[in-house]
This record gives C-alpha cells, structure tokens and sequence, in this order.
C-alpha cells in the first residue's frame, strides 16, 4: 500500500535544500509518526532471525512543480511537492497521513511545509510479471574484506546475477516479516532491466564520505505474485527506510 503526500511552502514560495538532503527527508518521516512508533522502527524495527532488522517502510524522491533547479550546493523544489511513502505494515502509514494533515507546520530541513492533501493507492500484483518504474533507485551491495582485514562495500549493477539474487533472498526475508504464519514461496523472483537505465550516486547526508550507488529506470519484475507484492510494497534492495528501492507499478 502507498500514499501519496502533497506539500505547500508553509513559509516562502520554494523549497530551498542541500543537495544531499535524503538525510532530511527520512527525517521528516519519522517525525511524522507516533513518537514511540517512531522511536521503536528507528531503533529496532521489524528483526530477522535476530539479527536483521527492517523497518518495512520507503519513500520517493521528492518531487515538484517542474524540473528541480541546483543553485551551487543546493537544489530548488517549487510546490506543490510530492512524496511517496510505501508500506505493508497499515499503521505506519495510518500514522503519517493523519499526522500530516493534522499538524499546522512540517518541518524539512530549513523549511517549513504544510500538508495540503493525501491520497492513498493499494496496487496489486494479478500475475507473475510486472513492470515496475523506479522513484527512488535500486540499492544492492556486498560487504567484502580487503587485504588488510578491513572492509569495503561492493555495488553491485543490475548487470550482475548477485544483483537479481540479492533481489530475491531481501524479498524473501520481508516476506517472512510481513507473513508471520506463511511459508515462504518456492519460486524465486528475477529482475531485469528494461531499456536504459542510470547510475545514480547519492550521499545520505553532507557529512558521509562514502557514497551510496543505486539504479533508477524501469524493471521487469518475475515470480511469485506475494513476493511481487512485497517489492511493491516494502522496497526492493535495501536502505529502502532511507529512500532507496521504492517503485510504482506500470500497467
């Protein structure tokens, strides 16, 4: 399930962020929920196998009135502004449309927004094929050791077969999450890409060092229909509480 949550300048008539601002974002969702909610999907979240732990939730890129405007270090948004959240856990989305609207002023960074709507979608998966385009890019990778015993991390292309199995097994685990008393679906889910697709390198926040490489494009999606369902609804990849991985179906 998604909603959709349309945003006015409360103060100014454009949304004034640092380029790498998904540091922000995530930080005005979380804001946007119950206090302990948010304090327990923060700290602990949803734990596989006791030692994985998911927080079921993503978010689109912001999106504006017209083409994103970059003024030397910072982007300019216009309203009315976009974003996206996806979940399959109903009382994480619950939570932030009604605090959405309900609170006078939202704050995103240095700016102060004001919800002016929310519209909720519930798409479902009726085959074992979909198409998917991305709002936010893919995120896949391996922690691998170097020579000195320290580690590196490994981004892997949709080009890779360990990108379409990293795919499949961060599926499965969701599903299970999501699906207390179900068994886990034999078939594997498969993905590739459609057409061209762009590298896209992010920084969560200014202060990181390490970048973060995704994939934005569309993807064709193969294999069970509650898999399919889950990328649907909980992300595909990873860092997806980070604003990675959320996608909207194509008819």
């Amino acid at each position: 399930m998604k909603i959709h949550l349309l945003f006015d300048i409360a103060e100014g008539n454009v949304l004034r962020l640092k380029q790498q601002h998904q540091h922000q974002v995530q930080a005005m969702v979380y804001s946007l929920l119950d206090r302990e909610y948010a304090h327990f999907l923060h700290t602990e979240g949803f734990v596989y196998d006791g030692k994985r732990h998911f927080k079921l939730f993503c978010f689109s890129k912001l999106r504006g009135n017209g083409a994103i405007k970059q003024e030397k270090n910072f982007v300019l948004i216009h309203p009315p502004i976009k974003l996206t959240i996806t979940s399959p856990i109903n009382p994480i989305l619950e939570q932030l449309a009604n605090n959405a609207l309900s609170l006078q002023k939202i704050r995103l960074g240095n700016n102060l927004l004001k919800c002016n709507g929310v519209t909720l979608e519930n798409p479902q998966v009726k085959s074992e094929e979909i198409t998917v385009q991305t709002l936010s890019p893919i995120v896949c990778y391996s922690t691998l050791k170097k020579y000195d015993g320290s580690n590196f991390t490994h981004y892997h292309t949709p080009h890779d077969k360990e990108f379409s199995e990293q795919i499949h097994a961060n599926l499965a685990k969701k599903f299970t999450l999501i699906n207390h008393e179900r068994r886990e679906p034999a078939k594997t889910v498969t993905i590739e890409k459609l057409g061209r697709i762009r590298e896209t390198i992010r920084f969560f926040s200014p202060e990181d060092t390490r970048p973060i490489k995704g994939w934005d494009g569309n993807f064709r999606l193969t294999g069970p229909q509650e898999l399919l369902q889950t990328a649907l609804d909980a992300g595909l990849g990873v860092k997806n509480s980070a604003g990675f991985g959320c996608v909207d179906l194509i008819e």
